[in-house]
């Protein structure tokens, strides 16, 4: 196990409060870090994986929402918007991979040529954005945000602690990922996808913070969560290839309609691989998954051992 998902777990004989902290401020520092240069592969990926930072700590703070103070509410605020500003740089590469996906996919369909000259056409529009995030210092607008929540962060404070401080936070996590999938299962949007997304990955990071608190019985969990994770993030990348193919290609009418066919047929299998994992994890209501956790949650005092429900 990497040192980054032990770091991105409650330790079992820490209070919650003093592990949310620990967990924030550890990635904020990071996501600082990683953002110190634009303009080519390995920098646009550091720049991806602080905005994946950024996501992780908005996910904790919705998960103990309900308990923290008011002080968390221009910190969610000003990370949504330092996530919407390193979005261009970061998911560029992303659609990228997702090409070459296709191309493996679809060989027989898709002319090297093709894809060629569509890789091309990316790679481009990905250095025009990076030129754009560059004069418009997009690095050092996030970092500044991102130090100056520092401090308040520091001196979060939980209004209760042991299971209770995240029990609603984490039913609210999974039944709006549930209510999400049953939306996208009726009107199955590119918007309807990824606030699917959004809500899965939320509730995947949560697990991920409590599987050391459950004696690691939640890592099947995890992994199906993962996977549904990474279906809706690789149909996403479809949905701005598409936007590229419709809009900002150089490739000939009849060679970018046969990439956009090949597109939506990707996107029909990743629809319905996602229906079955979503079948798989949100089979269970909200209120009996958090009892389950609860069940399995290893308290750290022998007051919060009082509290915790003896197993049926």
């Amino acid at each position: 196990m990497g040192a980054e998902t032990v770091g991105f777990r409650l330790k079992s004989d820490q209070a919650i409060a003093a592990e949310v902290r620990r967990i924030v401020l550890q990635q904020l520092d990071r996501a600082t870090a990683e953002l110190n240069a634009i303009g080519d592969p390995e920098s646009d990926e550091a720049i991806h994986d602080a905005r994946r930072r950024v996501k992780k700590i908005r996910a904790v703070i919705r998960l103990v929402k309900p308990v923290l103070a008011k002080s968390r509410r221009p910190v969610d605020a000003e990370l949504k918007n330092v996530s919407k500003l390193l979005a261009p740089v970061a998911d560029g590469q992303g659609v990228i991979d997702t090409l070459n996906e296709l191309a493996v996919r679809y060989h027989k369909t898709l002319p090297r040529q093709t894809v060629a000259a569509l890789r091309h056409d990316l790679l481009e529009r990905e250095r025009r954005i990076d030129a754009r995030a560059a004069s418009e210092r997009v690095l050092e607008r996030a970092i500044r945000t991102l130090k100056a929540h520092r401090p308040v962060i520091e001196g979060w404070q939980l209004k209760v602690d042991g299971f209770e401080a995240i029990e609603n936070g984490l039913k609210d996590s999974v039944r709006r990922a549930r209510d999400a999938m049953i939306a996208t299962l009726i009107d199955p949007s590119p918007e309807r996808h990824h606030a699917w997304r959004h809500h899965v990955k939320n509730h995947w990071f949560h697990v991920r913070l409590l599987e050391g608190r459950c004696d690691n019985r939640l890592i099947g969990y995890q992994r199906r969560l993962e996977a549904l994770d990474g279906v809706l993030g690789e149909y996403h990348n479809l949905v701005m290839l598409r936007e590229v193919l419709v809009a900002d290609t150089r490739l000939p009418g009849k060679e970018a309609a046969r990439c956009l066919r090949v597109v939506s047929r990707y996107q029909h299998t990743l629809r319905r691989h996602a229906q079955v994992l979503g079948a798989r994890v949100y089979g269970e209501k909200p209120r009996r998954f958090v009892r389950r956790v609860k069940r399995l949650w290893r308290p750290t005092s022998a007051t919060e051992e009082k509290r915790k429900p003896k197993s049926t």
